[in-house]
């Protein structure tokens, strides 16, 4: 019997059937059996049915069965209760007999012989690539009671907690500013729209400058992108356009002001260190020190006061939940766990610092793995900085460095260590979500004593986790980690990694998970790579799409030269199908062999993915090792040779080839002074 009451359907039905439905169902294209994105489990089933005849509610229901314990989806239908393969085989059935995703989840429903919340569940976890489009579409038929559906959809996965503030579903327009960039976001828009967009800044009347059109991002359902390469504290026009399928076109016009390079600050809140420290921890909260949004408190370091945590002290400056606090030249040394720790703040910023010495003493070594003291967990996660749960934060010009504890390398497993910075920016408020600075600095471990990550995200396997948003990392250098030189998992919702020298690590960038995009990826330069043992994996790993990763990579102009593989595909949760695109970038790879030396492995090939005008090579072959599909080739096919490729490797973090004018990415491609070369790597 259902459990939960549903209206009408056929009430419903009438309603959108009224002068306004045309308008609110073209929001919504129908998740026809041939719409429905392909390599779900759901898709599978259907071709099993077809194969065997299935037609029967008990026949679909053993396809379920067989599904669940395959290798291929077994995580992934690990939620689907065995006491609701019965509401899974009659949504089935119901869209192979000709119903939409929709309509067959709301006719089953309507058949008191099954569970109204098994039957959204059933559908939603059979169709993972297409639940957010299923959820927006039954709230707003309103079918279901809103709290009882969103409960329903939160307990397959679906991101239901808002990462932005209120004021952006107020508008239909909404920008995040950073200080050189700032994203854009417009809802309320069907997929199939298109939105492109030009700035200016406003005080000059400068030249118009193209955008790079924005997209469609399938978890919120918005359209939008970043715009990159802005000045600071200045303010710019945009106008936006916004182009229907039926031919309809609407203009737009935005203005928004780039935040300042420094904060403001409250001048009876200046405080020096070496009037205010008295050794030990340096408690911010204890002490009263924070700021307002009007005026920060400024905390001045200067080369004689060293901020030193005493033996046992988990931290050396513990900010708790306090806010508008601004450092500047800090040198800060010891702390048992993490080095700077909040819980909870918003609008931290860090600038000059100098942190080492940070962590756990490493005094049992079993099979390569750190511990404190025997009984203990492994020593992991312990970080130079580590804020909590808390947004808007900056940290510029800093040299981290020297941890106590190191990490692993491969030979004993996946890596467990220190980290020099671990993002957790999930601030309980939507305001202050998101929002993460990380440029101008050396996070470096030392050949024989290593990070785990060096950037490592907090729960990154949540759409939560990591950076969440609206952030951006830049013009780093990061190298000596076991595992990733920055992992981005997690919540990935305009978050930008980009102008970074990364090496010496297994893996130079982690996207893995997308839970939420778009992520963007570009002129990074990763090189060198190699655990301590010289072991190393990708240059760019990407995977989990069927798992839960929804969101798409964008990766534009990097420089790429490793000894294993490029754009590689990983498994997150049993998955390794990726979904990115990946535009202009140069992936060099130096060795040959099994799952070695691909400038794209990617075993799922999976369609939604697009590789163009990439300069791929490996140096053995002499040509590109590919697993998977070149959407386009690359547009000088007689540069793509060992000679040219040497060229490139000897020509270090920044390297030019021939503009290719059909593939230039407005507002990110950046070409030589005379616009005849794109860069690659390092924009200097």
């Amino acid at each position: 019997m259902r459990k939960t009451p549903i209206l009408n359907v056929l009430s419903t039905l009438l309603l959108l059937s009224g002068p306004s439905a045309a308008v609110s169902e073209a929001s919504f294209p129908a998740l026809t059996r041939d719409a429905l994105i392909a390599d779900q489990p759901g898709k599978s089933a259907f071709a099993t049915m077809d194969k065997q005849g299935a037609d029967s509610v008990s026949a679909v229901e053993s396809v379920v069965e067989s599904l669940s314990k395959s290798s291929k989806y077994k995580r992934m239908l690990k939620k689907l209760s065995p006491s609701e393969f019965d509401e899974a085989a009659a949504v089935l059935l119901a869209i192979h007999q000709g119903h939409t995703l929709t309509e067959a989840v709301i006719t089953t429903a309507e058949d008191s012989s099954y569970r109204t919340s098994s039957v959204v569940r059933a559908a939603m976890l059979m169709f993972p690539l297409n639940r957010y489009a299923l959820f927006r579409e039954l709230k707003q038929k309103q079918v279901f009671d809103n709290n009882t559906l969103t409960k329903w959809a939160s307990s397959t996965g679906v991101l239901t907690n808002p990462i932005y503030p209120e004021a952006m579903t107020q508008q239909a327009i909404f920008v995040q500013p950073l200080m050189e960039s700032a994203s854009i976001t417009v809802q309320h828009l069907p997929e199939t729209a298109e939105v492109t967009l030009r700035y200016r800044a406003v005080d000059n009347n400068g030249d118009w400058q193209q955008g790079r059109p924005l997209v469609y991002e399938p978890v919120t359902g918005n359209h939008t992108g970043p715009l990159v390469y802005l000045e600071p504290a200045t303010r710019y026009e945009a106008q936006i356009e916004v182009q229907y399928s039926d031919g309809r076109r609407e203009n737009h016009e935005k203005t928004f002001e780039t935040r300042a390079d420094t904060p403001p600050i409250d001048p009876d809140k200046v405080y020096h260190l070496s009037e205010i420290y008295k050794g030990g921890t340096l408690d911010l909260e204890e002490m009263g020190i924070e700021g307002s949004e009007d005026g920060w408190a400024k905390i001045v370091g200067d080369p004689d006061t060293v901020i030193r945590a005493t033996d046992g002290d988990k931290n050396a400056i513990r900010i708790g939940d306090n806010s508008y606090i601004y450092f500047e030249n800090i040198t800060v040394r010891g702390g048992r766990t993490h080095s700077i720790y909040a819980d909870q703040a918003h609008h931290i910023w860090i600038n000059h610092c100098d942190i080492a010495d940070w962590g756990r003493e490493p005094n049992i070594i079993k099979n390569g793995i750190a511990f404190e003291k025997e009984g203990a967990e492994p020593i992991n996660y312990d970080s130079a900085i580590y804020l909590r749960q808390s947004g808007v934060v900056t940290v510029e010009n800093c040299k981290v460095h020297d941890p106590v504890p190191f990490a692993n390398d491969w030979r004993s497993g996946h890596p467990k260590g220190p980290n020099a910075f671990f993002a957790h920016a999930n601030h309980p408020d939507p305001r202050f979500k998101g929002q993460v600075v990380i440029r101008n600095n050396e996070f470096t471990g030392k050949p024989d004593h290593r990070f785990n990550d060096v950037i490592e995200g907090r729960k990154n396997s949540s759409p939560l986790g990591g950076f969440v948003r609206d952030a951006a990392i830049y013009n780093n250098t990061f190298a000596y980690g076991n595992d990733d030189g920055i992992e981005v998992d997690g919540g990935q919702y305009n978050v930008m990694v980009y102008n970074n020298d990364i090496s010496n690590t297994y893996t130079g960038v982690s996207v893995i998970p997308t839970r939420v995009g778009p992520s963007f990826v570009f002129n990074n330069y990763i090189h060198d790579l190699g655990d301590t043992t010289g072991k190393q994996w990708a240059g760019i790993k990407m995977g989990g799409l069927l798992a839960g990763a929804y969101g798409k990579s964008y990766l534009f102009h990097n420089l790429i030269e490793v000894n294993r593989n490029g754009f590689t595909a990983s498994r997150f949760q049993e998955d390794s199908t990726l979904l990115t695109h990946a535009q202009n970038n140069v992936v060099i790879t130096k060795h040959d062999n099994n799952t070695v030396g691909y400038n794209l492995f990617d075993q799922e090939d999976f369609n939604g993915s697009t590789f163009v005008n990439n300069y791929l090579i490996n140096m053995k072959r002499g040509a590109p090792k590919i697993m998977g599909t070149i959407t386009v080739p690359y547009a000088y096919p007689k540069l793509v040779n060992v000679d040219k490729a040497q060229e490139i490797l000897d020509g270090g973090q920044q390297i030019t080839l021939p503009v290719s004018p059909a593939y230039k990415i407005n507002n990110f491609s950046q070409t030589s002074a005379d616009g005849e070369a794109f860069i690659y790597g390092i924009i200097q």
